[in-house]
């Protein structure tokens, strides 16, 4: 059973998101499993010391990569979080530990979708630079 408190990187054609162990090790044991059948969807996989490259056939590419425990790696509890129920709609919401930074709606990236740039960037920023580059 893997550790619960270890993350992986998840790298899929260049976009990085932290996933927890057990969902990257799924990932790659049905990359694994399916490498093996009639009707494959992937086309490489290799593993090297706890990192898996897996290549799709139809073209993806994904890395899985453990993150170590450095405190650099994730400051300060930065995290962002996506929910359909706390505001009463699907959103974006930035938090350092339990503390709400900001928060875009699905209404307000429908009106004008150039406020997706402005997420990422406060998410690049915050998982980069730390949850003070983020507060206003």
């Amino acid at each position: 059973m893997p550790d619960e408190t270890k993350t992986y990187e998840r790298t899929e054609d260049g976009i990085t998101i932290r996933v927890t162990a057990q969902e990257a090790l799924a990932e790659a044991r049905a990359a694994m499993t399916d490498r093996v059948t009639d009707r494959a969807h992937v086309r490489i996989i290799s593993r090297d010391s706890g990192r898996y490259d897996i290549t799709y056939t139809d073209d993806r590419h994904v890395v899985l990569a453990p993150v170590d425990g450095d405190q650099r790696s994730c400051p300060s509890g930065f995290r962002v979080g996506f929910d359909g129920d706390a505001h009463g709609y699907d959103s974006v919401t930035l938090f350092d530990g339990a503390e709400e930074l900001a928060v875009w709606t699905q209404q307000e990236w429908i009106e004008d979708p150039g406020v997706v740039f402005a997420i990422l960037n406060a998410a690049t920023l915050g998982f980069t630079r730390g949850p003070d580059a983020v507060r206003v």
